[in-house]
């Protein structure tokens, strides 16, 4: 979920529903309570960390902060040094997903089908929207960290790509540097957005638990439209069509459009690309059997 986090165009989320966690991510969030937590230094601290479900969620919050914190860079290199082969194992895996999911709506009727087509629009609005500007204020890295966390946790909507369209992106990658190095600015700037995000992730998880309760066949009929709405983000081949320049006097792009692969041409890595889309669904296939296994065990 981590690694998955610091690419704009995929969701943590996404891991999360092909990993069968989903839900359990979600409930377990919203039983997390100050009187729950204060209760771990007490006597009933073992009932308070049962309720919690806290070896669940203490061993994905080491995982997703330790991919963050080491392979974030490593992507990063991966996504400039190979974007085609990198964009289309990651389409591969948001398009398998989504065929996963749509095998979870039990139901498929007027209002599931128009659920699935809201998500997709939504998914590829927020993809088409253009980046701001950013801030780097207290204040607005506080709003960040709320959108951000509720993104990260939503299938098919990129908590990377809504640090880019927030304008914050940069300064996200900036606090992570600083944070390993043990400097106050990024402390401080880390815990401003993750106060935000605890906030953000509170509220949206309770909001989640409550329709996965009643609307279930149609919150996953959304979330399969999440996906699919998200795929145009992430095709492998694209004409960028506006840059900004980062701090580094490099040029990013920030607006693209999708195009046809050019097979004729080596330099389009269509058959690398091809290699890497199919190994993506065959890695999905992979962890959904050993996911419901253990689920199951």
């Amino acid at each position: 979920m981590g690694a998955a986090d610091v690419v704009p165009g995929v969701s943590g989320g996404t891991i999360a529903l092909i990993t069968h966690i989903y839900e359990r991510l979600i409930k377990a969030i919203d039983k997390v309570s100050l009187s729950l937590v204060l209760q771990l230094s007490g006597k009933k601290r073992k009932e308070a960390w049962r309720s919690l479900d806290g070896t669940f969620l203490l061993a994905l919050v080491l995982g997703i902060g330790t991919s963050i914190l080491l392979v974030s860079g490593g992507i990063s290199w991966l996504i400039h040094t190979y974007p085609i082969p990198v964009w289309a194992f990651f389409f591969g895996l948001i398009l398998g997903s989504a065929f996963l999911l749509k095998a979870t709506v039990t139901t498929w009727n007027l209002a599931s089908i128009s659920f699935l087509l809201i998500g997709s629009m939504i998914a590829l609005g927020i993809g088409l929207i253009a980046p701001s500007g950013g801030s780097e204020n207290l204040l607005y890295l506080f709003f960040c960290g709320m959108l951000v966390i509720i993104a990260m946790i939503l299938p098919g909507i990129s908590g990377a790509f809504i640090l880019i369209l927030l304008g914050v992106y940069e300064t996200a990658l900036e606090i992570v540097e600083q944070l390993k190095s043990l400097k106050l600015e990024g402390i401080i700037a880390f815990l401003v957005m993750a106060s935000g995000g605890l906030i953000g992730l509170k509220v949206f998880a309770r909001t989640l638990r409550w329709l996965f309760t009643i609307q279930k066949n149609n919150l996953l009929a959304t979330m399969t439209g999440f996906l699919i709405g998200s795929l145009y983000k992430v095709w492998p081949w694209k004409v960028t069509t506006e840059f900004y320049i980062n701090r580094s006097g490099e040029q990013v792009p920030i607006s693209s459009i999708a195009v046809l692969p050019n097979i004729s041409e080596v330099s389009s890595q269509f058959t690398i690309a091809l290699g890497t889309f199919f190994l993506a669904l065959i890695i999905l296939v992979i962890v959904e059997k050993l996911s419901k296994k253990i689920s199951h065990a």
